[in-house]
């Protein structure tokens, strides 16, 4: 005997809805997997944006700890610096500490402190030396001195650096000027 319309219609409905159902979860998953599969062969391909040459930096709170800087007028003022690469010859200081208050005192060590109100931050700047490097600046007094670094021919260049190191300096060194993670070890050359 043949079944009624109806109930042949409902179980028809009923394949239908679970062949649907199934297409409809296999589409996805197939989605998902394709998905993962174009950003895993694209992801990590493409090397990071290299850091600008320079960069203008009038707010002293978004600097960075070991970023070198160099002044931006004729004189070492509160007028901005730039970023600069480490290994350029203008890049004479690095951010040692980077404080969120004027009033903030840096780490020990001879720092030179610029302060900025407007953004209530403050910058720890310390000489950017390796061994062999020469500067004029004050060993003595950092933070009223101008830091610049020259070659060591330089009728300017007063110092050079024996060495930067953990600890106590080299008997080669005259001056040995401590900060929290280094001692820059020095010796005049003028």
């Amino acid at each position: 005997m043949a079944k009624p319309v109806a109930e042949r219609h409902s179980i028809f409905a009923a394949i239908l809805r679970g062949v649907v159902v199934r297409k409809t979860v296999m589409v996805c998953v197939l989605a998902v997997v394709a998905y993962l599969a174009v950003w895993w062969a694209f992801s990590g391909t493409e090397p990071a944006p290299a850091a600008p040459a320079s960069l203008f930096l009038t707010d002293y709170s978004r600097a960075v700890k070991g970023n070198c800087v160099k002044f931006d007028g004729p004189g070492e003022d509160d007028l901005g610096l730039t970023v600069v690469d480490c290994g350029g010859a203008k890049a004479a200081l690095k951010v040692g500490a980077v404080l969120g208050d004027t009033n903030g005192r840096c780490p020990r060590g001879e720092y030179k402190v610029l302060r900025d109100t407007r953004h209530n931050a403050a910058l720890c700047l310390l000489p950017n030396a390796a061994r062999g490097d020469c500067f004029e600046l004050d060993a003595e007094d950092l933070q009223s001195s101008a830091v610049s670094k020259f070659d060591c021919a330089a009728p300017r260049a007063n110092v050079q650096v024996v060495d930067v190191i953990r600890g106590s300096c080299p008997e080669a060194a005259e001056l040995g000027v401590p900060y929290e993670e280094m001692t820059l070890c020095l010796r005049r050359v003028r």
